[in-house]
């Protein structure tokens, strides 16, 4: 989308600083417009759209038959749905430029620009090479067959057929280099043509011919800050900031008034963490601006760009305190108050829900679906109501956004963590069908299973887990539970292997998985006892005892077990000893006093019966 940004950008900048007087000997011969034209295209080039389209409003009105105008327009409103998609509906404003074109056709037919525009929609939102190149073909149709006859109207109608190429998913660079070739033949000194071959280089990733022409541009119209703009985005794409940043600066030293590059020196300072300096060259472009409402959207959408959400919603809040016509900001300021920290979920449930109530189905996108259903699933806490509407609004997202693949990962684990794990594993089977299954998917797929007590499809995944990642603690330890699950009473020993195949794993990384070993000394304590193998059960106790110093609840559980051994050997004054410690590690634990008092009586009264054999 940046790139295709660019490329709109050139086209109309380059207009509104390319009227040059033809005594110029480098100067381009384009038809000169009228002031009125050049001060609309000159907002728009410093993207004061709102500005731009009340000048074009009011040209129409004094020009309603130039066709000129109704193609400008209409390109301005596609670059402003470019230079902000979070904002804006791609249906809507495409809509809106789509009907501008076909009203230029109508009030200026013999004038083909705005078949461009209509072919350049058609490639913008469907992609569809064969609809296009019918508007395609009529304007070219319309041109004079020899070179001679062409005039500059012309060559701006083969640059504007050239660039529209590069617009849909298709981008036919061959056929966009075509149009820019004639049209270069046509006018050799001129700028724009220059400046959109370069974005035909660019976006085939040959950055030394975009550069030539990027400075081919720049000799015919040094006083442009366009081509030494475009210079340093190449640099920003390296990403090289330190080559980039003199030629943002030698833009603004050509022209210190002119908006986008401060816009394009804040953007370089995000890339960098330099915030503060990002901050200041993006107040400078609303500075430029005029500071008015469209400004202060603006400029909270930079602080929304740069991570700062509380200063962004503090700002939004101003703009809806005196204007509330803008439904778009009510989607921001949702966004802001999830993303803020902390998160002001009940004020973001408002925004989302003001802008839901207010939005037409072609302004609403994917992400305010996916944040709406953020804002839920946090808020919801018990209210399993909460909980569905949820999960609910999470599809919607996905019906308009299926091919997302984080989203839907994002769905599954907030099943999962929601303890609906038959969602869980259906959704995150939906996301294995679109691509490669990763690791994490396979373990939640194996952990549902277990919470469904599905035990013999938990171990199958785990063990393929285990067979591709051989080092995968958490796989084995999951199939060990998964093993115990099966196998509750321990009798046909199922997880003892896979417990001890844990512990040889880990190895000397007892620091880093103590609690995976305390799992599985806890699970090998108990096994080794109910089959009389004191003397294993005790080794394993030992071992859970020294795992961690400073646990004392590891500590006392080591301790229990030992007390058990000693009691199956009937090691009962030992037994005791066991519990002393523990009432020394914790004075309160459960009857730990009657345990010893117990012991103790035992102890005397197996002394006495001893006694009383002897005599």
């Amino acid at each position: 989308m940046r790139l295709i940004l660019v490329v709109l950008l050139s086209l109309i900048t380059v207009t509104a600083f390319s009227q040059r007087k033809k005594s110029d000997s480098n100067a381009p011969t384009v038809s000169a417009f009228s002031p009125e034209l050049n001060s609309a295209l000159k907002l728009a080039a410093s993207e004061q759209y709102e500005a731009a389209g009340q000048a074009f409003e009011a040209l129409l009105k004094k020009e309603p038959a130039n066709g000129d105008v109704y193609y400008f327009y209409g390109e301005t409103v596609i670059k402003e749905y470019l230079s902000d998609t979070l904002s804006n509906s791609i249906k809507e404003m495409a809509g809106k430029a789509d009907q501008l074109f076909k009203k230029g056709i109508e009030q200026d037919p013999t004038n083909q620009i705005n078949n461009v525009g209509l072919g350049s929609i058609i490639l913008f939102l469907k992609s569809d090479t064969v609809a296009a190149d019918k508007f395609f073909s009529k304007a070219e149709a319309a041109l004079p067959l020899k070179l001679k006859f062409m005039s500059p109207r012309d060559a701006r109608v083969l640059t504007k057929l050239g660039t529209a190429q590069l617009l849909g998913s298709v981008n036919r660079f061959n056929k966009a280099l075509r149009y820019l070739t004639r049209a270069q033949e046509i006018e050799p000194n001129n700028p724009s043509i220059y400046l959109a071959l370069g974005d035909v280089y660019i976006m085939q990733n040959d950055a030394k011919n975009a550069l030539a022409s990027y400075n081919r541009s720049l000799y015919f119209d040094p006083k442009s800050p366009l081509p030494k703009i475009k210079i340093g985005n190449i640099y920003m794409r390296a990403p090289n900031l330190a080559a980039a940043r003199p030629y943002f600066e030698e833009a603004r030293g050509i022209d210190s008034t002119f908006a986008p590059v401060y816009r394009q020196l804040g953007e370089l300072y995000t890339m960098a963490g330099q915030f503060n300096l990002s901050k200041i060259n993006f107040r400078k472009f609303l500075d430029l601006s005029g500071d008015n409402i469209p400004a202060k959207i603006q400029y909270a959408k930079a602080l929304f760009r740069t991570k700062e959400f509380s200063v962004a919603l503090t700002t939004l809040e101003e703009v809806l305190a005196v204007d509330k016509s803008r439904n778009y900001l009510n989607r921001l300021a949702a966004y802001c108050c999830y993303d803020k920290k902390p998160p002001e979920l009940e004020k973001g449930k408002m925004y989302i829900e003001t802008f839901f109530k207010n939005a037409t189905p072609e302004s609403i996108i994917p992400r305010d679906y996916l944040y709406y259903s953020r804002i839920l699933f946090r808020s919801a806490k018990n209210d399993s109501l909460t909980l569905v509407k949820a999960f609910d609004t999470y599809k919607k997202a996905y019906a308009v956004d299926s091919n997302n693949v984080n989203l839907i990962s994002e769905i599954a684990s907030y099943y999962y963590y929601s303890r609906w794990y038959k969602d869980a594993v259906i959704w995150l089977n939906i996301k294995n069908k679109k691509g490669k299954p990763d690791t994490e998917d396979l373990m939640l797929i194996g952990k549902s299973y277990y919470q469904l007590a599905e035990f013999p499809r938990a171990d199958s995944i785990f063990s393929q887990i285990i067979v591709n990642q051989p080092d995968n603690m958490q796989a084995y330890l999951w199939g060990a539970r998964t093993s115990s699950s099966m196998d509750p009473t321990s009798d046909l020993g199922l997880a003892k292997p896979k417990f001890e195949a844990l512990i040889e794993k880990i190895g000397a990384e007892t620091t880093k998985y103590g609690k995976e070993l305390q799992e599985s000394y806890s699970y090998l304590v108990p096994y080794y006892l109910q089959k009389k193998d004191f003397t294993t059960s005790k080794m394993w106790a030992k071992k859970l005892f020294d795992l961690d110093s400073a646990n004392k609840k590891w500590q006392i559980q080591s301790l229990t077990f030992q007390a058990m051994i000693a009691h199956g050997e009937k090691k009962y004054a030992e037994a005791r000893d066991f519990f002393i410690e523990i009432k020394q590690l914790d004075p309160g634990y459960q009857n730990v006093d009657k345990t010893i008092n117990d012991y103790n009586k035992a102890i005397k009264a197996a002394a006495a019966a001893a006694a009383a054999q002897k005599k």
